[in-house]
């Protein structure tokens, strides 16, 4: 009887072992995931910070703008008007790269929900 409630214990123990193993290695992510979501907070705190600095935010969505267009924005804003007093050319780049990226994110699920 001894034998048996120890084999029990045993493949409760392993059972229990594997599950945790298996729930948090769901939850780790790669280190190039967590680099590209770091980068782009980054660039979106950039964002959210140097440009409400002239004006309030526009909402990206709410204009049928493509990327390049957003990016020939940000060159007249720095070009032409006060931004080039609060942003540096780097962060310029940041910013445009942040836009690339969040319109091609979305504009990708909105066509995706269009095609179900």
């Amino acid at each position: 009887m001894m034998n048996i409630h120890c084999s029990v214990y045993t493949i409760f123990t392993i059972i229990l072992l594997l599950d945790h193993s298996l729930i948090s290695g769901c939850t780790v992510m790669s280190p190039e995931y967590q680099y590209k979501k770091e980068k782009t907070l980054d660039s979106q705190h950039l964002f959210q910070d140097k440009c409400s600095q002239c004006h309030d935010l526009p909402d990206i969505d709410a204009y049928p703008y493509a990327p390049d267009d957003w990016a020939s924005i940000v060159d007249d804003m720095i070009e032409t008007k006060e931004a080039g007093k609060y942003i540096s050319s780097e962060e310029a780049g940041k910013i445009k790269n942040y836009l690339r990226r969040y319109l091609n994110a979305n504009r990708t699920k909105v066509s995706e929900i269009g095609k179900e």
